[in-house]
């Protein structure tokens, strides 16, 4: 389900209904957490993902944030897109977490557990996950409150650096807690820019001209394709007659070449 203005409340009812999941979710996720306490909340993510032999691609593609691929070796992995701003890769590292621990915390149940096949609700599950591991040790409606901007815009751009979290995300935990509030002024503002679109190069101008890191908004663009290339050579170096594994080795060279054309392409257009 694509979330509107239209649909804001629909959202905020399904967030309470699927709370209780959720909670027990982030706290299976924080026993992971404990050796990494001391990094800053995206790198606990990070490594989480490290783990599951993360690979990273700039893909030129902004409606397209990450996924989980499962290749023919039967190895499952977290793809995130860092064509994407960073914070827009922070929110998703944690919502591709999300997929890939659940079915985890359902084996760590000695009851039966309920799991869901419905993309959507999965999906929303997933974002919700992400926005209170995020946000939820913070009181975003409290620093909003805090804020002496007259802009909204403005406003949530100071929330977005602050908590390293996409618009769209600080908008819908912002509603979701104004309603709470009954904050009816904050609730239909929100609505009012919710469906509103500005590009990166628009929230980095914002994000300069407030003197806010403005690196957020632009992509890292890494390339890292090492778990898998490390992975085969790994196979041929055991069964050198087989050339199915250099074969994929070549295929894999091949997309390094091709992303990293992309990545100077992308790289010019940053640096002016």
């Amino acid at each position: 389900m694509r979330i509107t203005s239209k649909n804001l409340d629909e959202t905020v009812e399904l967030n309470l209904k699927i709370e209780r999941q959720v909670e027990e979710h982030i706290a299976y996720i924080d026993k992971r957490l404990i050796k990494w306490r001391s990094l800053p909340l995206e790198e606990q993510a990070y490594e989480i993902l490290k783990e599951y032999n993360l690979i990273e691609l700039p893909i030129p593609d902004e409606n397209w944030g990450g996924a989980i691929r499962k290749f023919s070796s039967g190895l499952t992995v977290p793809v995130i897109n860092t064509a994407q701003p960073r914070l827009y890769q922070y929110f998703i590292y944690w919502h591709e977490i999300y997929h890939l621990t659940e079915h985890e915390e359902m084996g760590s149940h000695l009851e039966d557990y309920e799991i869901t096949i419905e993309f959507d609700l999965n999906e929303r599950k997933a974002d919700y996950f992400a926005s209170q591991m995020i946000f939820g040790r913070h009181d975003l409606y409290d620093y909003y409150l805090s804020l002496r901007h007259d802009d909204f815009l403005v406003n949530a751009a100071h929330c977005m650096k602050s908590f390293k979290a996409p618009y769209k995300a600080v908008l819908i935990q912002l509603y979701q807690i104004a309603k709470k509030n009954r904050n009816e002024s904050l609730q239909q503002q929100i609505r009012l820019y919710f469906d509103k679109h500005w590009s990166m190069e628009e929230w980095s101008a914002i994000f300069h001209e407030y003197a806010l890191d403005d690196s957020l908004m632009k992509p890292s663009l890494i390339i890292n394709l090492n778990p898998i290339t490390v992975a085969i050579r790994e196979q041929i170096e055991a069964h050198p007659d087989v050339e199915l594994y250099q074969e994929n080795l070549r295929v894999v060279e091949k997309w390094a070449g091709k992303y990293s054309a992309v990545q100077k392409e992308l790289k010019e257009h940053w640096n002016g």
